[in-house]
């Protein structure tokens, strides 16, 4: 499923993970590059109109959780895409790389896992 899916569905958004959802919390992170607090919620994440690699890394990686999360035969796991996610933010080239590889498997186009 692509950003746009998940975007255009905050209700879907907030039955998986409640009102309490948001991008700390969702990736385990108290502080987030450029922004600071967590707090951004996921649809905001998902909207964010940063043009840099950490921008997309919020979209792409929120839309790779939630597809994650609803969808066992996705690319990656949860933990997989937590992991990853967190790993990137160290900087803006990491965050850029990361969020390619989650659009690909966010577009179908990284084999499904077995």
């Amino acid at each position: 499923m692509f950003c746009s899916y998940w975007r255009s569905h905050p209700t879907l958004i907030w039955g998986l993970l409640g009102w309490w959802g948001n991008l700390g919390h969702s990736f385990g992170v108290s502080s987030l590059p450029g922004i600071g607090s967590g707090t951004m919620s996921l649809p905001q994440a998902l909207s964010n109109t940063r043009t840099d690699g950490l921008g997309e890394l919020y979209r792409q990686g929120t839309a790779a959780l939630l597809n994650a999360m609803v969808d066992n035969r996705f690319h990656f796991t949860t933990n997989q895409v937590r992991d990853s996610f967190v790993r990137a933010l160290g900087s803006n080239k990491a965050a850029a790389t990361q969020a390619r590889v989650f659009k690909l498997a966010n577009e179908g186009k990284l084999k499904p896992r077995a």
